[in-house]
Order: C-alpha cells, then sequence, then structure tokens
C-alpha cells in the first residue's frame, strides 16, 4: 500500500510538471531576455533608442505584453508600451522586493495599465559599476495565455492550476472546481511539492503542489481518487485475493492428495478393523496394492493380528469342547457311580430286618437317585456355563412325577417356572433343593390309601431383585420338616444357603405345605450385598 501510494504521488508530480511545462518554459525565457536586454547599452543607459530596441524585442514574444526599463527611483525610464502617462512604481510592493534582492523574480499578479490586463511581471533588478541598486528590467506576461496553454496540456479528468508568488490561483482548465480542491495555498518560491487530498461533492481528490523553477510560482494538479487509485485497487485485490487463490488452490491439493494417499486408505482399514471388531476374522486387507508402502505394512500387520486372533480362537474352542467333553464326562460317570452306589444300597436294605433301618436306607437310597438325575441332566446339556433353568426344573419334576408313579395315584403336577439362563454352580443346588422337597412331598404328603391331589412347581420373581422357588402340596402336610434337627430340614436350609438365599417351610391355608426358596436373581441389577452365591462351604459341610 506505501509503494502505491509513493507511485501516485510520484505520478501526479510528475503530471503537475508535464502540464505546467510550457509556463515554466515562458518564466525560464522571460529571465533570459531580460538579461539579454540587460546587455543592451541603449536599454542600460535609456537613451533615445532604448524604446526601439524594446520594441523589436517584443514583436517575436506573442506570449509578453510588454518590456520597461525602470531606473533607480522607480520612474519608468522607457518601454515598449509606454503606460498612458508617466508612472513611478516605487510605491508598489514587488519594487522594494527588487531594491533587496539581486536576482530575477517573479511578481504576484498585477494589473498592467499599459497592456489593460493581468499580468505577471518578471523583474530583472540591476546594478551599476559602484555595485549600487540601478532600477530594473520589467517583462509582463499575459495571464490569459495560461489558461489556454494549461488546456492543451492537462490530461482528461484531472485539473490544473498555475499560482503566483503570493499563492493566489492566476490560471487553470476549471477554475470552479479548482478554487473547491486546491483549498491549501502553495508554499511559494523555495516551497517543497506537497501531496494533498480533498473533498468536493461526496468525491475524493488528491492533488500535488509543485514549484516551479526557482522563481516562486507553483503548479497544482488533482485527480479523483476513484482514477488514481484504481490500480492500487486492483493490487490490493490482487495482494489479498492471490494469496486466497492460492491458498485455496493449495488446499485442494492437498486435499487431493490426502484423499488419494491417506484418507481413502485410512477408511479402507476402518472398514477392516470394524469387520474384525465384528468377528469376521476371514476378511484379508488386499485391495492395497496401490497404497503407499505405510498402509500396505499396516495391512500386512492386519493380516497377521487376525491370523493371529482365528488361530488363538480355534484353539480357545478347542480347549473350550474338550473341557466341556470333560466335564460332561465327569458328569456321566458320577451319574453311573451314584447309580452303583444307589444299587448297593438297596441290596443293603432287602437284608436288613429292621424297619427302622431300611427305611433309613431307602431314604438315602431317593436322595442318591435325585444326585444321579441332576448329573444325568448336567451331562446332557450343551452349554454349562448357562444352564436353561426352566427346561431343568421341568425336566427333573416331571422324571420325579414319573418316578413316584403319581398318575396311578392320580397326582397331578403344575408348573409355572420363568425362563432364566444360570450357572451350573447355581443350578445344583437348586435342583438338589427341588429334587428334595418334590421327593418328599409325593412320598409323605400323600399317604399310600390317599388318591387325588396336586403338587406346584413355581419360580417366579419377587422385590428387590430376587426370586423365589417353591414347591406347594394340597395334601396331608410333610412332617419330615417338622424336626429342626431332621434331614429335610438340613438339606434344604444348606441348600438355600449355596445359593445365598433363604428357605422356609410353611402350612399351606387349607391343608398341604408350602416349602419355598428365595435367592438373588442372576439377571436383577438389584443386589443384596450380604447375599453372595458360592460364599458358603459345599453342602457337605452343612449336613
Amino acid at each position: 500500500m506505501q509503494r502505491d501510494v509513493v507511485e501516485v504521488k510520484d505520478r501526479l508530480v510528475q503530471t503537475a510538471r508535464a502540464s505546467a511545462a510550457d509556463e515554466e518554459s515562458i518564466l525560464a525565457s522571460a529571465e533570459q531576455i531580460l538579461r539579454s536586454l540587460a546587455n543592451q547599452p541603449e536599454v542600460r543607459s535609456a537613451s533615445a533608442d532604448c524604446r526601439g530596441t524594446l520594441v523589436n524585442t517584443l514583436k517575436g514574444l506573442s506570449y509578453f505584453t510588454n518590456i520597461a526599463r525602470i531606473g533607480a527611483s522607480g520612474q519608468v525610464l522607457c518601454a515598449a508600451l509606454p503606460p498612458p502617462e508617466l508612472s513611478n512604481v516605487a510605491s508598489r510592493d514587488w519594487w522594494r522586493e527588487a531594491e533587496q534582492r539581486k536576482a530575477f523574480f517573479v511578481t504576484p499578479q498585477i494589473y498592467s495599465a499599459a497592456s489593460e490586463r493581468n499580468v505577471l511581471a518578471g523583474v530583472l533588478p540591476l546594478v551599476d559599476e559602484s555595485a549600487r541598486f540601478d532600477g530594473v528590467i520589467v517583462v509582463a506576461l499575459d495571464v490569459g495565455w495560461l489558461d489556454v496553454l494549461l488546456r492543451s496540456k492537462v490530461p482528461a479528468g484531472g485539473i490544473a492550476a498555475v499560482f503566483d508568488t503570493s499563492g493566489k490561483m492566476i490560471a487553470s482548465n476549471n477554475l470552479e472546481a479548482a478554487a473547491m480542491i486546491f483549498t491549501n495555498p502553495p508554499l511559494g518560491e523555495g516551497g517543497a511539492t506537497q501531496l494533498l487530498s480533498a473533498r468536493v461533492d461526496g468525491t475524493s481528490w488528491s492533488y500535488a503542489i509543485v514549484p516551479l523553477a526557482s522563481n516562486g510560482t507553483s503548479v497544482g494538479f488533482a485527480m479523483r481518487d476513484a482514477d488514481l487509485f484504481a490500480g492500487t485497487y486492483l493490487h490490493v485485490a490482487t495482494d489479498l485475493l492471490l494469496p486466497v487463490l492460492m491458498l485455496g488452490a493449495a488446499s485442494a491439493a492437498i486435499w487431493i492428495a490426502t484423499d488419494r494417499l491417506v484418507t481413502r486408505w485410512i477408511v479402507y482399514l476402518k472398514r477392516v478393523a470394524t469387520a474384525y471388531g465384528r468377528g469376521h476374522y476371514a476378511i484379508r486387507p488386499v485391495a492395497l496394492e496401490e497404497a503407499p508402502s505405510e498402509f500396505r505394512t499396516l495391512g500386512e500387520t492386519f493380516s497377521h493380528m487376525a491370523a493371529g486372533v482365528q488361530d488363538r480362537d480355534r484353539r480357545l474352542r478347542d480347549a473350550v469342547a474338550q473341557k466341556s467333553l470333560l466335564i460332561k464326562e465327569t458328569h456321566h460317570r458320577v451319574k453311573n457311580n451314584l447309580q452303583i452306589v444307589m444299587s448297593l444300597l438297596s441290596l443293603q436294605a432287602a437284608k436288613i430286618r429292621d424297619p427302622a433301618a431300611q427305611n433309613a436306607l431307602r431314604q438315602a437310597q431317593i436322595r442318591v437317585n435325585a444326585l444321579a438325575l441332576v448329573h444325568r441332566i448336567l451331562h446332557e446339556i450343551e452349554d454349562l456355563g448357562a444352564v436353561d433353568l426352566k427346561l431343568l426344573l421341568e425336566d427333573l419334576a416331571r422324571q420325579i412325577h414319573e418316578g413316584f408313579g403319581a398318575e396311578r395315584r392320580d397326582l397331578k403336577l403344575e408348573i409355572n417356572v420363568i425362563g432364566r439362563h444360570v450357572p451350573s454352580e447355581l443350578a445344583v443346588p437348586l435342583t438338589l433343593f427341588t429334587v428334595e422337597a418334590l421327593t418328599n412331598a409325593f412320598k409323605h404328603a400323600y399317604p399310600p390309601n390317599s388318591s387325588g391331589g396336586t403338587i406346584r412347581l413355581t419360580l417366579a420373581p419377587v422385590e428387590h431383585g430376587k426370586l423365589r422357588l417353591a414347591i406347594e402340596d394340597d395334601g396331608e402336610g410333610v412332617e419330615q420338616y417338622s424336626a429342626p434337627s431332621g434331614i429335610g430340614s438340613r438339606l434344604i436350609q444348606a441348600f438355600a444357603i449355596q445359593v445365598g438365599g433363604s428357605a422356609s417351610v410353611q402350612r399351606r391355608q387349607g391343608g398341604g405345605t408350602v416349602v419355598s426358596l428365595v435367592f438373588p436373581d442372576p439377571d436383577s441389577e438389584i443386589q443384596d450385598p450380604e447375599s453372595k452365591i458360592g460364599s458358603r462351604e459345599p453342602i457337605a459341610s452343612e449336613i
């Protein structure tokens, strides 16, 4: 921007000087004419031939109106065009300046009575042999010519003006506009070039005032800012827009390069990683032939990682399958061993004649049979980590129902169990609890001579994130639980402790018994911090 301002200033100064080149030449020629005449004896002495010399000199000078020789007292001694009457100019302001100066100067605009028009007077002071003031030689320049000369030189859209030594505007190509623009008078003789601005009727102008040679006159030239700074505006727009365009082009190039070299491969590898996150490890990043070497290396790393995960999963699945097979085999062998134990108890009971001992062995045989039944069911299910409790209890209840010949005795079994998946360590004590309660109900609630009845097995949620497992009969009641030290009572309490719950035996209204177990629901977020499944010792330590 500073560079443009300097260029505008130089342009105004050069145009101003070019516009007033003729005026400057005329004033310079005026000084040369006067110095030439000063060397003429007849002019210097103001002899009879003085006027003829001045007249002959003036004939070839169309811009000048008069030439005169004035004595040291201010009296006009001779003139090419004499004034109407002999006059004395000693009272003029410029005369006092002539007495003090030794060099050529130009007066402010004055009125010439001889030529009857406004003129600029070029004055050359003279001195005699004793260096005393000896008057002057004066040439009068017609101010009207200055307007003519300016109009022929001023560029379109520009306003030019010539100022005399007092700063008064004496010529212009547009006097009205110039008067409103050039409001600051020039500095006069010896002044420096000025760059100024003005505002006329809402339009901003810039102008320069330039001294003409060293004679004290000045020329001013003005142009509208819109015309002057058109190039500046273009430079500013270019300076502002070019970086933006370059930045935009660079951004586009970076975006294209980034998309081609980086983004598309990151997106592709992201899709591969998403597939791996969903378990699809068979996918391989094979479309990286055109990618940079870093992405090809990363793709190979992904492939090795996926292959490693696949191999690890395969080994884990094999290990889990082998573990499940071993667990199932364990349950199968335990079941077989329990059946052997049950057979031995049956043989031993057949040899004993004591009814009480024989009854105790039969009770043990029933419980061992229940344990064998649990292990058979655990052997047959697929996922030991999530046992379907509904399927387990329903199967168990039906097998006990059939084992006691309940259909012949017209004993009905109603099952209402909600769906839950529980770990095997919770399923075993719940199953044993159910076996103990159901076998006691079938055996003791309905004597051999009775017929008809209903046993209900329910599993439902209760408050505070817990489940309630209940076995309810409408028979004569189970005396098995009446003694707190009895085996049945101790067993159901032990099973309740194993699942972190509490067991209770209550008389049913209208007859019968309700054996219930309340324990934490594994699927509930509301848990009692004091009830922790599996926090107690095994069943054997409780009974």
